[in-house]
């Protein structure tokens, strides 16, 4: 027993390493997870507050889908202005943005006023999740990358996972409206804390020599050139889509028509798959930084394509508890090795552009995943474990492309 706690308190103080080493990763950890906290806050009661407000079916469904659209269209732009800009100065705009909605959506008196105050609520996010992603890749270092994303990741999570519970004790405790106050109070707190204590952590590439012996600036990168950019892309689009479409819409569906559980077994289920997330973040930062990059997101779609077929084949209910926990396993080794990736093949000068375009897709996945699903339910009538399946099967037909990409560069 004492060797293992021995080797566990090894483990955790080689995890948390990076935060020692450069106290800016801490800063930006705190930020982060103020700001996912702020955005889960008002996760429980969007649908209850939109129905206040005389809202349909559709527009209340629009008030999640909005945010994520709003994100569409920021997250290059976000990514462009933040390696001219440098990271500080989004990473304050971000939140700010975020309080502005949140307020006009806590004094929303119409459907219309609440869509647009969160469509401002998306455009915040938007900037500050790719700005923050960039800040975070350009204090990684080779040797201890897949643990600072992986801790990166773990901030995200510990705010998604503590805003729910916060926001639905708000809103019983003082109306339907608190949630967004405290959004907008948690968003100020977190452009405070950049403010006061973050650095500009931007790299410029230098200038080079040209042939009359003046300095210009470094040639521009085009990203798409780089062999592995595009699969990497796929893979951010496939992991997001796997997260809206299947865990959020589908799983829920399956977990009730077939296993006859109820609302409270079913977020049980979600929870086991969150728990599983979160507690392999710190493995998949160690074989990132051991193993590489590369073949940790070959295992975690691996592992992700497998529990969704079990998933979707499970004939009882213990063996879709463990795809449940399979797929969180799954989605926590893919985050941070797709970000660690990106990191080891795209110039420092261009993270960026780069983070912008992976958030793009990713959000594109997220937009997208519950609409395909759906039509194909809908059009193909192949029920709720026929589109589990039928997205297990994108992850795969998305692997070969990575596979082929040449691999000297990661």
């Amino acid at each position: 027993m004492k060797r293992i706690a021995v080797a566990v308190s090894s483990g955790l103080r080689g995890y948390v390493a990076p935060i020692r080493e450069r106290p800016q990763i801490g800063v930006m950890l705190v930020v982060v997870t103020l700001v996912m906290s702020g955005n889960a806050l008002v996760a429980p009661v969007l649908s209850l507050y939109g129905q206040t407000l005389a809202a349909s079916s559709t527009l209340v469904g629009m008030i999640i889908t909005v945010f994520g659209v709003a994100r569409l269209f920021v997250n290059y732009p976000a990514g462009v202005l933040s390696q001219r800009w440098g990271r500080r100065p989004l990473l304050v705009i971000g939140p700010a943005v975020i309080v502005v909605g949140s307020v006009g959506a806590a004094l929303a008196g119409s459907i219309e006023w609440l869509l647009v105050s969160r469509f401002v609520q998306g455009l915040g996010s938007g900037i500050y999740m790719t700005t923050s992603l960039a800040a975070i890749a350009d204090l990684s270092r080779d040797g201890s990358r897949g643990r600072l994303l992986a801790l990166y990741q773990s901030g995200i999570w510990l705010g998604a996972g503590l805003g729910p519970v916060a926001g639905g004790t708000l809103a019983h405790h003082f109306g339907l409206a608190a949630p967004f106050w405290a959004y907008g109070a948690v968003c100020a707190a977190a452009a405070i804390v950049v403010l006061a204590q973050l650095q500009e952590t931007r790299v410029k590439d230098p200038p080079m020599a040209a042939p009359d012996g003046s300095a210009t600036p470094p040639a521009p990168v085009s990203l798409w050139r780089l062999p592995l950019f595009p699969a990497l892309c796929a893979m951010t689009f496939g992991t997001f889509f796997t997260r809206t479409a299947t865990q959020w819409l589908t799983i829920p569906l399956i977990a009730h028509t077939r296993h006859q559980m109820g609302v409270d077994a079913i977020g049980a289920a979600l929870a086991v798959s969150a728990v599983g997330t979160f507690l392999m973040l710190p493995i998949a930062g160690v074989l990132i930084d051991r193993r590489g990059s590369r073949q940790v997101i070959v295992a975690s779609t691996g592992v992700t394509v497998g529990s969704l077929l079990v998933i979707a084949l499970a004939p009882h209910v213990g063996l879709f508890w463990l795809g449940m926990l399979l797929l969180g396993i799954g989605l926590g080794l893919s985050g941070p090795a797709v970000s660690a990736c990106s990191a080891e093949i795209v110039p420092r000068a261009a993270y960026g552009p780069a983070m912008g375009i992976l958030r793009t897709w990713g959000d594109v996945g997220f937009v997208l995943g519950p609409i395909l699903v759906g039509a194909m339910k809908d059009v193909g009538n192949i029920g709720a474990s026929g589109a589990v399946a039928m997205n297990a099967l994108i992850l795969l037909m998305l692997l070969p492309g990575f596979l082929r990409a040449p691999k000297a560069i990661a």
